[in-house]
């Protein structure tokens, strides 16, 4: 077949939703298929969400046998056969607080907001088939659109990496993109309340400036600035695998994330558990309370004694390693599937 994988695309972002596209189009390739990847301009103001919208809605797809969607606005796309996985919608509209990246429909942003959740319902429901990257967001769809997924087809790791296991040093990390909705601020707030046995290391590129001054304006306020270390910027295969090989555990606490997470992966794949919180959705895939982790409520204090905990005791952080491993393994996630699924 003929197909075109259309994504999102917001100037100079380069996360987990564009390697997960790009090594969807190399498994496309491998099994014998043409491919093409689309990009569809989204922006920040609503004037250039509106832009994105109407750039995908009319949309002239020529000499094409299916289109994968992967993001808003990308389902918008007029094709007589629109296969979707979906990765995100526009969650703003929906469900996030208004702090935390959502928005609360009030001037401006009403008009669009109402926009964006009509064209969703009118999209949404005449494409071919719907497959949900994970539960919650199948789970959102049917909450806020009425829309039962065909099914849930999980993500594979975009790469293999030679993940290993070192003996644990007395730090902790916290990799990911630095932003409001990762809530670094927190992570490094909880250090106030840990105990003196250990360090944490933030890693990651910040979404803006404003976010790596907010992380260091929370350091500052917690009192924690010589046992947090900041790394502010993109960090290398190499070195990404050295800090999860060599740490005690990794601190992930999205804000209702919408899958396993990359980041929780990763620290599973290394022998590594990880804290987050009881508000971090998708992380729980991988995080059994007391097994493979810790899951603790969004609190400094209630953090910062779970970093004492597995700081104090390495080898119960080693043993929950272990079963973080078994269940990343049990998820039994393959790109075959993905690939049989999606050009059914």
């Amino acid at each position: 077949m003929k197909l075109l994988v259309a994504n999102n695309a917001a100037p100079f972002v380069r996360g987990g939703a564009e390697l997960l596209a790009e090594r969807l189009m190399t498994e496309l390739e491998a099994a014998g298929h043409q491919v093409e990847l689309l990009r569809v301009p989204l922006g920040e103001t609503p004037d250039e969400i509106a832009d994105g919208m109407l750039a995908a809605a009319t949309l002239d797809v020529a000499n094409v046998d299916r289109v994968i969607a992967l993001k808003f606005p990308a389902y918008l796309i007029p094709h007589r056969d629109v296969v979707v996985w979906l990765v995100h919608q526009f969650r703003q509209v929906y469900d996030l607080a208004p702090g935390a990246g959502g928005w609360d429909d009030s001037g401006g942003l009403k008009e669009i907001a109402t926009a964006i959740r009509s064209a969703d319902g009118t999209a949404l429901r005449r494409v071919t088939r719907i497959h949900a990257i994970s539960p919650e967001i199948a789970d959102r769809l049917e909450r806020y659109c009425g829309i039962e997924a065909d099914g849930i087809l999980r993500g594979p790791p975009y790469t293999e990496y030679a993940y290993r296991c070192e003996d644990a040093e007395p730090y902790l990390v916290a990799l990911g993109r630095i932003s409001g909705g990762k809530r670094q601020t927190l992570a490094v707030r909880a250090m106030a309340h840990a105990g003196p046995e250990g360090r944490l290391i933030v890693a990651g590129p910040p979404d803006s400036s404003e976010a790596l001054r907010e992380l260091q304006r929370a350091i500052d306020d917690a009192g924690v600035a010589d046992r947090v270390e900041v790394v502010a910027r993109f960090i290398d295969d190499d070195e990404k695998l050295s800090l999860l090989a060599r740490c005690t555990a990794s601190v992930y606490l999205p804000l209702d994330e919408d899958t396993y997470g990359y980041v929780t992966y990763e620290a599973a794949m290394s022998r590594k558990p990880t804290i987050t919180c009881t508000d971090s959705g998708g992380t729980h895939t991988l995080v059994e309370d007391g097994v493979s982790g810790r899951i603790v409520a969004p609190d400094p204090a209630a953090l910062g004694a779970a970093y004492s905990e597995l700081l104090a005791d390495r080898r119960q952080a080693s043993a929950m390693g272990r079963a973080a491993l078994a269940t990343a393994r049990a998820l039994d996630m393959s790109w075959r599937r993905v690939v049989t699924e999606l050009t059914r």
